[in-house]
């Protein structure tokens, strides 16, 4: 979503992989949810679940530079393609309470990570205020408080305030990790890479098979709260384990950090409510008709499908591109604005730096 930044391809490639790893794990869902007896299939979820979890430790370990233009456009992105859940919500209402809701496309959308990492967004400032003020014991021990809340109390306890992990509170701990990461790379970088993507293959194959044997006894329950929530300790080492072996790799594309600029408006446009229930959900009936129940070649099909998914929202988010661009320069004078309207043209706010 930064246009116009330049960025380290290694970990836009990470981006990518971990959205194809969204999309293809959203897919899979719509069809369990469809066809539940073909509920073993959830034990694919656990690796594709690291998707969300690696977006965040990016965010942590390049910190967000929250500004006015940076809001205005996450903002304006958000509601642009929240527009055909906004229509097919008032199509779809039952009274005017209903089409009030329609309206509301961040608090009360299905959109569960956009308001979180707007949460996280705009809280960034004091986090990173404080990342630079604070000694390493200090951070460590912010990290222990938020593991406290989240992996605790929501994962291990499941206390409703953090169930799942979809929430501001487990956002901050991974962006604190994320911040760890950067903090110490030059030992990690050091590491094997081969051993690296050895040693995550090996572990969530262990994780599937596992899981596929002892998804209906009490074991199996145990198995999925320590590594499907998003405060599950097992996903996030997972995500780490896979935000290393990108670390490691170091290169400069240009076409891959033109494709990740597509990762917000990828997982906008491809769970919208209309096109999920008219054109994803008929498609991946289509799909394990065409491959008669076989499920290796279904589930190879469905991956491909991601694949196409990704790059269809990509490219219809290419056609937006100066409307974004647009957006993003009055978003830049409306921030020069409000500095000298509060006294600050130097730029001394919270919302001081740019995306």
């Amino acid at each position: 979503m930064k246009y116009g930044v330049k960025r380290q391809s290694n970990f836009e490639f990470l981006r990518l992989l971990s959205m194809l790893f969204i999309v293809f794990y959203h897919l899979i869902m719509w069809f369990v949810k469809d066809n539940p007896t073909y509920d073993s299939l959830r034990a694919l979820w656990i690796p594709l679940h690291v998707g969300v979890v690696c977006f965040v430790l990016i965010s942590g370990y390049f910190r967000i530079k929250t500004s006015l233009r940076g809001f205005v456009l996450l903002i304006a992105i958000s509601f642009f393609y929240s527009l055909p859940n906004i229509i097919y919500g008032i199509l779809n209402s039952q009274n005017t309470y209903d089409i009030v809701h329609s309206f509301m496309f961040i608090s009360r959308s299905e959109y569960w990570f956009v308001k979180t990492y707007l949460g996280l967004y705009l809280i960034a400032p004091l986090l990173n205020l404080f990342l630079d003020n604070s000694s390493k014991k200090g951070q460590l021990y912010l990290v222990f408080v938020l593991s406290l809340l989240s992996v605790y109390c929501g994962n291990f306890a499941r206390d409703p305030m953090y169930f799942e992990g979809k929430n501001v509170f487990n956002f901050m701990l991974i962006y604190l990790i994320g911040h760890i990461l950067k903090v110490y790379s030059y030992r990690w970088k050091s590491f094997n890479w081969y051993k690296l993507s050895a040693s995550f293959i090996i572990i969530n194959l262990i994780l599937v098979v596992s899981f596929l044997f002892t998804r209906e006894r009490w074991i199996g329950g145990i198995l999925w709260r320590l590594s499907f929530p998003y405060n599950s300790p097992i996903l996030i080492l997972n995500a780490v384990l896979l935000f290393m072996i990108f670390g490691c790799l170091e290169f400069r594309s240009l076409t891959v950090n033109r494709l990740a600029e597509g990762c917000f408006a990828i997982y906008l446009i491809h769970s919208s409510t209309p096109l999920v229930n008219l054109i994803e959900r008929p498609l991946i009936s289509t799909v394990f008709q065409l491959t008669e129940g076989a499920l290796s070649s279904f589930i190879l099909l469905l991956f491909l499908l991601s694949i196409i998914i990704v790059f269809s929202c990509i490219i219809i988010n290419w056609c937006f591109y100066p409307l974004w661009k647009a957006i993003n320069c009055m978003g830049e004078k409306f921030q020069k604005k409000v500095r000298v309207y509060n006294g600050d043209p130097g730029g001394i706010l919270p919302f001081d730096k740019d995306v």
